[in-house]
């Protein structure tokens, strides 16, 4: 069986191969690179030129994903009640699932509040 002194030892070595090896495969890979730009007439300068203006990926910075985030851009609009419950007072605009007091009704014109009529809004027209 191996000591911890000899593993150590064995992997010291290993690694020293492992150098080796990565220092002959980027010399050949620099050659190869230098025998590219020599071919096609590239310089330094001409690799750094192109890294300096990195293509951005992704969303810009601060803007929102996602069809939440539209959402919570719309305005909600308060609409005037339409329907009043004429024991408790409480009203109903006639949106959305309708209250317990006027849910069952068929008839849901008695519940109607009346509105007084604006002189100036019945004569224009809208385009």
């Amino acid at each position: 069986m191996a000591t911890l002194t000899q593993i150590e030892q064995r992997i010291a070595n290993l690694q020293k191969k492992a150098d080796e090896l990565r220092r002959k495969k980027s010399a050949s890979v620099i050659s190869s690179i230098k025998r590219m730009m020599a071919e096609h007439g590239l310089t330094l300068s001409d690799l750094e030129a192109d890294t300096e203006t990195p293509r951005r990926r992704g969303r810009p910075v601060g803007s929102k994903s996602g069809v939440r985030a539209v959402a919570k851009k719309t305005i909600a609009v308060k609409v005037p009640p339409k329907y009043r419950d004429p024991v408790s007072g409480a009203t109903w605009s006639g949106r959305a699932r309708p209250p317990a007091w006027i849910k069952d009704v068929k008839d849901r014109s008695k519940f109607l509040i009346e509105r007084p009529s604006d002189s100036g809004a019945s004569g224009k027209s809208r385009r």
